[in-house]
């Protein structure tokens, strides 16, 4: 479960509006990072585009469960109702996994095996309560958006 708000990067939304994110038929990634990441809507890293080589603290690809670059963000849509557009996908669950997460990170994709992961579009706070994000100790590690990951209004 995602436990704060997703915050689209303010890059990220330039890029929307130039259409350098097509969120109805791109791929895209679910990145976690630990604490030790600082994110907020102004991030930018080094690279000054918000790119996935930009995160430093992504949760070690040695850990139980987790595989550096993510899983691919399964069942993407992009839906309209009345005047409520919304980004939504299904949950991502990693099996048997042994890792603390503060972040998970949507990252542009492009659905290969293994996949070139590009600009990032956002991220979610999965534990706003604990600065050291939320633990798994061999059991599955679920993210989910129970309204959408987003929605504009």
């Amino acid at each position: 479960m995602a436990a704060g708000n997703f915050t689209v990067l303010n890059i990220a939304k330039e890029k929307l509006a130039d259409g350098d994110f097509d969120l109805d038929s791109q791929n895209f990634a679910l990145v976690l990072t630990t604490n030790a990441q600082a994110l907020t809507a102004a991030f930018a890293g080094t690279s000054t585009d918000a790119q996935y080589s930009d995160l430093t603290a992504e949760v070690s690809g040695a850990a139980p469960g987790y595989d550096t670059g993510g899983e691919p963000l399964p069942a993407v849509t992009w839906t309209r109702s009345g005047g409520v557009v919304t980004f939504d996908a299904d949950p991502t669950t990693w099996i048997s996994a042994t890792f603390t997460a503060k972040y998970a990170v949507v990252v542009k994709s492009n659905g290969a095996s293994p996949p070139t992961l590009s600009d990032i579009l956002g991220f979610v706070d999965l534990e706003t309560t604990d600065p050291a994000g939320r633990s798994s100790a061999g059991g599955d590690f679920q993210v989910s958006w129970p309204t959408g990951i987003f929605t504009l209004t």
